[in-house]
């Protein structure tokens, strides 16, 4: 039976202080492989490296793909032997500005790296959206990138699973009010695509937003397999069946295979 054990650590990160965040994921990484040794993914939340901030300064951040960032977190991966995902804010040779997450693997190499597609209304004037699906490859499955609004689009994780993907990852900043929207999306497109969903949440306070953590991992019939606290730093870790999700899809879960592609195009 094929089995693998993924991570998702919520926690509260410093708004500008790359090295404060990075040094906390570190020491994140380091607790999960104690606590969890068969861990095969750990998943930060969206801007982790950097704060989730919407002013200008934040462009004074950004990297690019193989930046400073990206070498520290392909370090920590390649000591712990385990795939990372992380959110940081990504800027390209024609310097635009991307709101971007990095997976590494356990090689020590960058294996994907996704710009966030569906931008918030106070996002659009930071960042350029990104127009690119990724689907990576792993050593636990083929894992479909998103980073959190684009959890409210069905068609993004439709297209992904379409692609393949075994597990979907949603890195997230996601605030106060809206818990019930941030857990009924991710229980949705896990049910919607008979797919493994991690939604990753920060915690704490930025400027008038305040994160509630919530994190969680849901499985390919849309139940709940973890879920974190609200507003506070922890990991929560689950087991991922893939002989089981194979079952159920070809039991009751079979919608994928039963669309009507004649009458609607996904």
């Amino acid at each position: 039976m094929k089995t693998q054990q993924i991570t998702v650590a919520q926690a509260a990160f410093q708004n500008g202080d790359i090295a404060s965040n990075i040094k906390k994921m570190e020491d994140m990484v380091n607790q999960c492989k104690i606590a969890h040794p068969e861990t095969r993914l750990i998943i930060f939340p969206e801007l982790a490296a950097t704060g989730y901030f919407l002013t200008s300064e934040i462009k004074e951040l950004a990297q690019t793909q193989d930046g400073p960032i990206s070498q520290r977190m392909r370090k920590a991966a390649q000591q712990y032997e385990v795939n990372i995902v992380y959110g940081y804010v990504e800027k390209d040779t024609e310097g635009k500005i991307y709101n971007a997450i990095q997976l590494v693997g356990p090689d020590g190499n960058a294996e994907a790296n996704y710009r966030k597609i569906h931008l918030t209304p106070l996002e659009r004037g930071i960042f350029t959206a990104g127009s690119e699906l990724v689907t990576v490859q792993t050593d636990i499955g083929k894992i479909g990138l998103m980073i959190c609004w684009d959890l409210a689009f069905p068609e993004l994780s439709r297209a992904l699973a379409l692609k393949g993907a075994d597990i979907l990852i949603a890195p997230s900043a996601w605030e106060d009010p809206y818990d019930a929207p941030f857990t009924q999306f991710g229980a949705a497109r896990a049910i919607d695509n008979t797919v493994y969903v991690a939604a990753c949440n920060h915690v704490g306070e930025s400027g008038e937003l305040t994160f509630f953590g919530k994190s969680a991992i849901y499985g390919p019939d849309g139940q709940t397999i973890k879920t974190a606290a609200k507003y506070e730093d922890t990991l929560i870790t689950a087991t991922l069946d893939e002989e089981w999700r194979k079952e159920i899809k070809e039991s009751f879960f079979t919608m994928l295979e039963e669309r009507r592609t004649d009458v609607y195009e996904t």
